[in-house]
């Protein structure tokens, strides 16, 4: 009597090779297991950023490898990292002998971790705006004012530079870029926003408030 039955994949001890499709369907199944990975690795990590804020040694990695996003003001992402930065500066201020001999003893909280945030979401539609309207500050003029700022703090701060470290963890070229820029060119761009309004000195704030409440501003961040 002739056996149809199907033969066992082994044979005297020797196995047969797997079919391609057993191949193709191992290779997606690994393929979907290593994106899930992935997927619940990103998730962790945006969460302990979102949520938590996190300033751990391993999200500063991730921070300075991968672009998170903080915030987005149109088509500029603010990043992690330049949040990170700025809310260090600041801790490292309130911890100083300048904030003792202000007589600043304000912690660190999440309404000042938002403030940070706010700070840089301010920063980057100033900079957009200053943009369209092709407004820039120059090195030169950059130069004449840290001079200006050093001629009258020098009574008091003899060494600027030192000063700077010690109290905000920057040196003289940070405090160029994070201060003295951003405020000249809040002076140029609020000058030339007035001048369009008829000499209307609040017009760069009202325009502001008007830009930041428009849907592609998006703060990623959770306070």
């Amino acid at each position: 009597m002739e056996n149809n039955e199907q033969m066992p994949a082994e044979v005297g001890g020797e196995a047969k090779p797997l079919k391609k499709g057993s191949k193709k369907m191992g290779a997606v199944v690994t393929a979907i297991v290593l994106l899930l990975v992935i997927v619940g690795g990103v998730a962790g990590v945006m969460w302990e950023v979102t949520v938590k804020h996190a300033s751990g040694a391993a999200i500063r990695k991730i921070s300075e490898l991968l672009p998170i996003p903080a915030a987005r003001v149109g088509g500029k992402t603010i990043l992690y990292r330049e949040y990170l930065k700025s809310r260090d500066t600041l801790i490292t201020f309130l911890n100083s002998d300048a904030a003792k001999t202000q007589g600043i003893n304000t912690k660190f909280d999440s309404d000042m971790e938002k403030n940070v945030l706010e700070k840089l979401v301010n920063q980057a539609a100033l900079e957009e705006l200053a943009g369209q309207k092709k407004i820039t500050v120059n090195d030169e003029e950059l130069r004449a004012f840290f001079a200006d700022v050093v001629s009258a703090a020098s009574t008091t701060t003899p060494d600027v530079g030192v000063y700077l470290l010690k109290n905000f963890g920057w040196d003289e070229e940070n405090f160029r870029q994070e201060v003295l820029k951003p405020a000249l060119l809040e002076q140029h761009v609020g000058a030339a926003l007035a001048q369009e309004k008829q000499g209307d000195l609040n017009a760069l704030q009202t325009y502001m408030t008007e830009r930041l409440a428009k849907p592609d501003v998006v703060r990623y961040l959770r306070f």
